[in-house]
């Protein structure tokens, strides 16, 4: 029974990691993507392009908008977060898990 406080952290924690190898590469754009002449433009995110994150629908103004280098950083700073989180997860539900079934062994 005590094993699966120990189990959920684990699997979480191997998610986590998983999320974390995930969060790498061409970043994603939560907007419209626009290129460098301001046209909507589909597709994978490159250098020069800008991804508006907000849309005001009364005047029809992007309120913020990201280029694609503050995209790529915000994408590392989540990769090492979720890489942490993950490593933290995996090693209490490792060590837990193992020291459960360590004291709930029977003995001959």
């Amino acid at each position: 029974m005590f094993i699966a406080l120990f189990l959920v952290p684990l699997v979480w924690g191997v998610i986590t990691l998983l999320r974390a190898g995930a969060a790498y590469g061409v970043p994603d754009c939560p907007g419209v993507q626009l290129d460098e002449d301001g046209e909507d433009h589909p597709g994978r995110m490159r250098q020069g392009y800008t991804c508006t994150l907000d849309y005001n629908v009364n005047g029809g103004d992007s309120t913020g908008t990201a280029t694609y280098d503050q995209l790529k950083y915000a994408q590392e700073v989540k990769r090492v977060d979720l890489l942490g989180r993950g490593l933290l997860y995996t090693l209490y539900g490792t060590a837990g898990t193992a020291a459960t079934v360590i004291a709930t062994r029977s003995r001959h």
